[in-house]
C-alpha cells in the first residue's frame, strides 16, 4: 500500500476547486463528487460557489444556502447524499446577506448535531446556531455582535472554541473552549488563535503570533510549532493527527504541509503534493 489512489486531480479554475472527504474519499470536484476509482457519484444540488461541509463520518453532505441569492432571503439548511437532491433540515434561523459566508462548521449524524455560523465580509463571524440534525430543532443561537475574532466547532459538533483579543493594547488572543450546546467554559488558552480541533477534540490547531501550533487546550502545552503564518489543517477521524499548513494565504509563496502526530512529532510532506485543507 503507498496512500495514492488510482486516478488524478486536476485543480479546476476559479471557484471550482476540489474538497475531500473526512477519510480523503469520496471527494469533490468543481460540483461533481467522486469515489476511489474516480468514478462520479453525481453533481451536488448547491452552486459550487456555496460552502459545502462533509460530515464527520464523509457520508453526508451539508450546506446553509438562502433560499434565493438576494440579500434579505431566508437561510435554509440542507443535507444530500452524494449524487441525490439535497434535504431541508431547517430555515428561517438567518437571513442571507451577499457580503457574509454561512459555513456549517460541524455536521455529525453520530451526535445529532449541526453548527452554522455567519462570518461577515466572510472574516468576522456575527453569529452561530446549533441545531439537532435529525429535527432541525434549534439547541442553542449566539450573536457575538462582531466582538469575536474567529469561531470554530469540534466535527462532531460537541464543542465551539472562541477567539477574541483580551488585550486590545497588544493584540494579544484568548481561545476560549465551550461546550455547543449549552455555553459551558470548558478550558482557555491565552496567547493563541485557535481554528479547529483534532478528531478527537483534545487538540487544538492554530496560530500565536508568528507561528503555526499544535496545543494541548486542556494544560495549554504546545505539543508542535514552526515558524511560518498557519495556513490551514485537516484533521484525522477520531484521532489526534493532524495536517497543518503553513502559507496558502495572504500573498505567501510557502506552501508548505506537516502531518503532526499528538506527541510532537512530524514530517513534512512533498513539495509536489497537494492537500486540500480546511481554514
Amino acid at each position: 500500500m503507498n496512500g495514492l489512489l488510482p486516478t488524478a486531480i486536476t485543480q479546476l479554475s476559479g471557484y471550482a476547486g476540489w474538497q475531500q472527504s473526512p477519510y480523503g474519499i469520496p471527494y469533490i470536484l468543481g460540483s461533481t463528487v467522486y469515489d476511489r476509482a474516480g468514478r462520479s457519484l453525481g453533481a451536488l444540488p448547491w452552486t459550487i460557489r456555496q460552502t459545502v461541509t462533509w460530515s464527520a463520518d464523509g457520508r453526508l453532505l451539508c450546506a446553509a444556502v438562502p433560499e434565493r441569492a438576494t440579500t434579505g432571503a431566508q437561510m435554509r439548511l440542507e443535507t444530500a447524499r452524494p449524487g441525490e437532491p439535497a434535504k431541508l433540515i431547517a430555515s428561517g434561523f438567518m437571513v442571507y446577506s451577499d457580503n457574509a459566508t454561512y459555513p456549517v462548521l460541524a455536521c455529525d449524524a453520530s451526535t445529532d448535531r449541526a453548527i452554522v455560523a455567519s462570518f461577515g465580509q466572510g472574516v468576522a463571524p456575527s453569529r452561530l446556531t446549533v441545531f439537532r440534525l435529525s429535527t432541525g430543532a434549534i439547541i442553542r443561537s449566539v450573536d457575538y455582535a462582531g466582538m469575536m475574532g474567529w469561531v470554530a466547532a469540534s466535527a462532531d459538533g460537541t464543542m465551539l472554541v472562541e477567539t477574541l483579543p483580551f488585550d486590545t493594547a497588544s493584540q494579544r488572543w484568548s481561545a476560549t473552549i465551550r461546550s455547543a450546546d449549552d455555553g459551558t467554559t470548558m478550558g482557555r488558552v491565552d496567547g493563541f488563535v485557535a481554528h479547529g480541533f483534532s478528531g478527537d477534540n483534545s487538540l487544538l490547531v492554530g496560530a500565536s503570533e508568528s507561528i503555526a501550533a499544535v496545543v494541548d487546550w486542556k494544560t495549554g502545552r504546545a505539543v508542535w510549532s514552526t515558524s511560518g503564518t498557519y495556513g490551514g489543517f485537516l484533521a484525522e477521524p477520531a484521532g489526534r493527527r493532524l495536517a497543518v499548513g503553513i502559507g496558502f494565504v495572504g500573498g505567501s509563496d510557502q506552501r508548505d504541509v506537516y502531518l503532526v502526530s499528538a506527541d510532537g512529532s512530524a514530517a513534512l510532506l512533498p513539495a509536489h503534493v497537494r492537500v486540500a485543507l480546511r481554514y
